[in-house]
């Protein structure tokens, strides 16, 4: 599972990387900075939580081979 962030979206609110911090940081602008683009088996579970809480729906999750590039 690969996982982005929609920056064009993002509104800043913190919850991805307040409730889920192995997958994400805090950036110096605020923005979310996603740790781990190739989400391990183990974390999908985070990574899709994080998708469902993100108040504008910035988180983006989804397969294949390589990590969905930021926008």
């Amino acid at each position: 599972m690969n996982l982005r962030v929609d920056y064009q979206k993002c509104s800043k609110s913190g919850e991805c990387y307040y409730n889920h911090p192995e997958l994400f940081r805090k950036g110096d602008d605020q923005f979310p900075v996603v740790l781990q683009p190739h989400v391990p088996p183990a974390l999908e579970w985070e990574a899709q939580g994080a998708a469902d809480v993100c108040p504008v729906q910035a988180v983006i999750v989804g397969d294949g081979d390589r990590a969905p590039e930021a926008e």
